[in-house]
């Protein structure tokens, strides 16, 4: 089944208008958690972004970015990698901590990180490597950043953060996969405010199991 809506309808006021009326008071049977919670095994989410990430000064990777690329004279594309290290960061902290294919475009596929237990680096420290190899060009000058994280519990997250051309902003798909519940969905967007300028997040596609 699948349903399209804004991700700023609450679950109970998507229920309430499927479903028509519900018993109320003492006459209502008890209802499960199962009842309330729906699990998904596929959600979209379409996301509107600002080009900076929240209080920069809070997160270290952004001032080893920005070095980086100073280091090469190169400063002027670093929105990009600001918020690509962002987003890593965010989606780490939803368990969502191996990466298993990453890209620019254009650029092409960048050499997995080296096998090495998830909660000894984590994604966005996979990045710094990256960018002090021979290929930080392509990561600087990238219009794209493509990325598929992996979970326990057969989870998956599949990120494309695009710069827009002409304008100060960025858009994200963001695929998450696996069972999953409306809870795990506003957690894994609420992480992303945290840390980034979300102007805008819609749910545009969920498969229910």
């Amino acid at each position: 089944m699948e349903r399209r809506r804004r991700y700023a309808e609450s679950p109970k006021t998507a229920s309430r208008r499927s479903t028509g009326h519900r018993p109320s008071g003492r006459h209502a049977p008890p209802r499960t958690r199962h009842q309330r919670e729906q699990t998904y095994s596929h959600v979209r989410v379409e996301i509107d972004l600002g080009h900076e990430v929240i209080a920069p000064h809070r997160f270290p990777f952004v001032t080893e970015i920005r070095s980086l690329l100073r280091d090469r004279r190169f400063e002027e594309e670093a929105s990009l990698l600001d918020l690509s290290a962002a987003l890593l960061h965010s989606l780490q902290g939803c368990g969502y901590t191996r990466v298993d294919h990453w890209e620019v475009d254009p650029g092409g596929w960048l050499p997995l990180p080296e096998a090495i237990h998830p909660g000894l680096v984590e994604p966005v420290g996979h990045l710094l490597k990256a960018l002090e190899s021979d290929r930080w060009q392509d990561l600087a000058t990238a219009r794209a950043f493509l990325v598929r994280l992996s979970a326990d519990g057969d989870r998956r997250a599949d990120a494309v953060l695009r710069r827009l051309h002409r304008e100060r902003e960025h858009s994200l798909t963001l695929e998450l996969w696996g069972p999953m519940q409306t809870y795990d969905v506003h957690r894994v967007v609420n992480s992303l405010r945290e840390q980034l300028t979300v102007l805008r997040a819609q749910v545009t596609e969920t498969t229910a199991v």
